[in-house]
């Protein structure tokens, strides 16, 4: 993952841990914090998921969510 990346995903977990908002309440706050659109924030995380799920670090970061967030 890029350093871009890894802060998205690390934000994500801290935004959950913070707040334990749903889904869409994690990327709204995660989304206005970066000064991204919520769409874009969601495209990041597919791409993420389909580029790096076998990578230990981001399964890493990605556990720090639900496993029902979609992405």
């Amino acid at each position: 993952m890029n350093p871009r990346e890894r802060e998205l995903l690390t934000g994500m977990g801290n935004c959950y841990e913070a707040c334990h908002a749903d889904f869409e309440g994690t990327i709204e706050m995660v989304a206005e914090n970066r000064h991204r659109t919520p769409e874009d924030v969601i495209d990041s995380l597919r791409s993420m998921h389909k580029q790096y799920s076998d990578d230990p670090e981001y399964q890493r970061l990605r556990a720090r969510l639900p496993r029902d967030f979609p992405c």
